[in-house]
C-alpha cells in the first residue's frame, strides 16, 4: 500500500466522524460506516483492511473517551481563557466552562474546583459541559502561569510604547492572544482575507522555525519552538506544524526520504488521537485543508506563472493553492468569504512576517529596557507601512461574499472536472461553463422577489429584479452589523435607509411599494401591483413573495 499513513488517518477521522454522527443519527452512522468498510474491504489486501478497521474503531474509542468522562467535585482545573461571563477551563485535556463564583479566577491558574458538573456538548470546541464553582483554592503558580503573566506584562510594556490598537496586533500576530484585538480589526483582517495572520498557527511557526535555525542551529531551534507552541496556547495549526518540521528534520538526521503528505497524515494522526473533536473544528480543518492544497498543487501552479518574477509567482501560487480545498469548506461552514486575500496575502503577510520575529526579538529582550524600546520603534515603523498598504488594499478590496451550499457544490464540482480532465476524460471540460451558467442564473432575479426580515434587532425589506437587489431600511432602528449581515446574506448592492413616510420604490411600470411609516416601530409597507393592492407589517412578516403578470404568490 502507498502512503498507508494517509488511510489511516482518514480510517481514524471516520471513526471520530462515526461517534459524532451516533450521538444525533444512528442510522445515518452506520449507513456511512458501512459504505466506508465496503469500499475498503473490496480495495484493500485483507491485511491493510484489518489495520484501517482497527485505526477505525480506534477513532471510535477516543472520541467516545473523551467526552464521556466523569467529573467529580473537587476537580483540578486549568484557567484558560476569560470570556464575557465566564471561563474555559482545562480538565484533564478537556475543556469546560466555568460558571458561579469566578471572581478573582486569572488565565493560568490551576484551582482546586468545588461545585456541581453538568455535560453540555460543545463539539467543535472541544467543551464537555460547564461547572458550576461554589469555591475554589488556589495552587502553587508553575510555569503556565507564569507564561500567562508574562504575556499580560509585555502587553502592558507594548501597549505604553506603540499604544493600544498596535499593541492588540503584536500579541496576536505573536502570542496568539486575540482578546485584545477590536471588531473594527477584524473585520479589516476578514475582508483582506488574512484573518489566519491575526491568531498563532502553521504560518507562524514555520517564520520562527527558520528564523531559530539560521541563527542557532537544529536542535536549539526544535527546543525554543515546542516551547513556543507551548507558550502560545498549542493551537492545532501550531501542532500540525510542528509536528511535520519535526518529522521532516528528523528524516534528515536518519537520512530517510521524506513524505509531505505522509507526513500531514502522521500529524491529523496524533493530533485526533488526543483530541478527536479536531475532526469538526474549523481551525484544525482549515489548516489541514490549505496545506494539503499547498502540497498538492503550490509547485504546479508556480511552473504555470513562470513568466513572472520569482518572489511573486511564488506569493500568487502559494496563495492561491490553499484555497483550493479550503474554499468549498468555508461555503459549507464559515460561509463568508473575501477576494480581496489576494492582494492582502501578496502585500500584507510579508509584512506581518516582519512582525512575528520582531515581536518574538522583543518578548527575548523583555528584561533589556534599551533594546525593548528600540524592537519597539522598528515595529511602528512597520505598522506604519502595513497601515498605509491597508489603507490601499481595502478600497481596492471587494465586500465579503456570502456563500451558500450550492456554491460549495460547484466548486468541488469544477474541481473534480479539472481532475478528470487531466486524466483524459475530455467531456468533463464542460461542467465549469455549466456552473458559471448556473451561478448567473442564479444571481438574476426573472420576476421581482420581495423578501421581509424580522428578528429581534429589526426588520427589512429586500427587493431583487434582474441583477438589482434593494434594500429598505431604518438605520436608526436597525444596528449596523445587523444591516451588514443582511446585506452579505442577501447579496445586496444597494441600500435605502431612513425612508420617509410614503417613501415610493418602483418596482416595474405598473408596480411600486409605499412604505406609509417609516420602519421604526412596527413599518407598514403597501405594495401596488396592477388595480391590486397588498399590506405588509414588517414586525409580523419573515416571508417571501414574487410578481408574476401582476399576480402576487408567497414563496416562504
Amino acid at each position: 500500500m502507498k502512503r498507508p499513513l494517509v488511510f489511516y488517518s482518514i480510517s481514524l477521522s471516520l471513526g471520530c466522524l462515526f461517534a459524532l454522527l451516533f450521538l444525533d443519527n444512528i442510522a445515518a452512522a452506520i449507513l456511512i460506516a458501512a459504505f466506508f468498510l465496503i469500499i475498503l474491504f473490496f480495495t484493500l489486501e485483507i491485511k491493510f483492511f484489518m489495520v484501517n478497521v482497527l485505526f477505525f474503531l480506534f477513532g471510535v474509542f477516543s472520541f467516545y473517551l473523551y467526552f464521556n468522562i466523569n467529573v467529580q467535585s473537587p476537580v483540578q482545573v486549568r484557567i484558560l481563557e476569560k470570556k464575557n461571563y465566564y471561563f474555559i477551563g482545562n480538565f484533564k485535556g478537556r475543556e469546560i466552562i466555568l460558571k458561579g463564583k469566578t471572581e478573582g479566577l486569572q488565565e493560568g491558574q490551576k484551582i482546586k474546583a468545588y461545585g456541581k458538573f453538568q455535560k453540555e456538548f460543545n463539539i467543535g470546541s472541544g467543551v464537555i459541559g460547564s461547572y458550576n464553582l461554589t469555591e475554589y483554592k488556589y495552587y502553587k503558580k508553575d510555569f503556565i502561569y507564569y507564561s500567562h503573566e508574562l504575556k499580560n506584562n509585555i502587553y502592558e510594556k507594548f501597549r505604553k510604547i506603540i499604544g493600544e490598537d498596535k499593541a492588540a496586533l503584536v500579541m496576536a500576530l505573536c502570542y496568539g492572544e486575540t482578546d485584545y484585538i477590536s471588531q473594527e480589526q477584524m473585520s479589516e483582517f476578514q475582508k483582506l482575507g488574512i484573518i489566519h495572520a491575526v491568531s498563532v498557527s502553521g504560518f507562524h511557526m514555520v517564520i520562527i522555525y527558520e528564523v531559530l535555525e539560521y541563527m542557532a542551529g537544529l536542535k536549539i531551534a526544535i527546543i525554543v519552538s515546542l516551547f513556543y507552541v507551548f507558550f502560545t496556547g498549542m493551537a492545532a495549526a501550531t501542532m500540525r506544524s510542528f509536528i511535520m518540521i519535526l518529522i521532516f528534520k528528523l528524516s534528515k538526521v536518519f537520512f530517510k526520504e521524506y513524505d509531505s503528505i505522509s507526513s500531514l497524515s502522521l500529524s491529523a494522526l496524533i493530533l485526533m488521537a488526543f483530541k478527536p473533536y479536531y475532526v469538526v473544528n474549523l481551525g484544525f480543518d482549515l489548516s489541514f485543508l490549505a496545506t494539503l492544497g499547498i502540497l498538492l498543487y503550490n509547485k504546479k501552479i508556480y511552473r504555470k506563472l513562470y513568466k513572472l518574477p520569482e518572489k511573486l509567482a511564488s506569493s500568487i501560487s502559494l496563495t492561491f493553492s490553499s484555497q483550493v480545498f479550503s474554499l468549498p469548506y468555508i461555503a459549507f461552514t464559515i460561509q463568508n468569504f473575501s477576494y480581496g486575500f489576494i492582494l492582502g496575502n501578496l502585500f500584507l503577510i510579508p509584512l506581518f512576517s516582519i512582525i512575528i520575529v520582531l515581536g518574538n526579538a522583543a518578548l527575548c529582550s523583555y528584561h533589556i529596557e534599551i533594546l525593548f524600546k528600540y524592537i519597539c520603534a522598528i515595529i511602528n515603523l512597520v505598522f506604519t507601512v502595513i497601515e498605509g498598504a491597508s489603507i490601499i488594499a481595502l478600497k481596492l478590496c471587494p465586500e465579503v461574499v456570502y456563500l451558500r451550499y450550492r456554491d460549495g457544490l460547484m466548486i468541488i464540482a469544477v474541481f473534480i472536472s479539472f481532475v478528470m480532465y487531466k486524466k483524459g476524460y475530455k467531456k468533463f471540460k464542460y461542467i465549469p461553463a455549466a456552473c458559471v451558467i448556473l451561478m448567473v442564473l442564479q444571481g438574476y432575479s426573472l420576476f421581482t422577489s420581495i423578501t421581509f426580515v424580522s428578528k429581534n434587532s429589526g426588520e427589512a425589506v429586500v427587493v431583487k429584479k434582474g441583477l438589482d437587489k434593494v434594500m429598505i431600511c431604518n438605520y436608526n432602528y436597525l444596528d449596523v452589523n445587523w444591516i451588514s449581515d443582511i446585506k452579505v446574506q442577501q447579496s445586496v448592492n444597494k441600500i435605502i435607509t431612513n425612508p420617509h413616510k410614503n417613501f415610493v420604490y418602483n418596482l416595474n411600470t405598473s408596480s411600486y411599494l409605499k412604505v406609509n411609516e417609516t420602519l421604526e416601530n412596527c413599518g407598514a409597507i403597501t405594495l401596488y401591483t396592477g388595480n391590486r393592492k397588498f399590506k405588509f407589517f414588517t414586525d409580523k412578516n419573515s416571508n417571501s413573495y414574487v410578481i408574476i403578470f401582476n399576480m402576487l404568490f408567497k414563496i416562504k
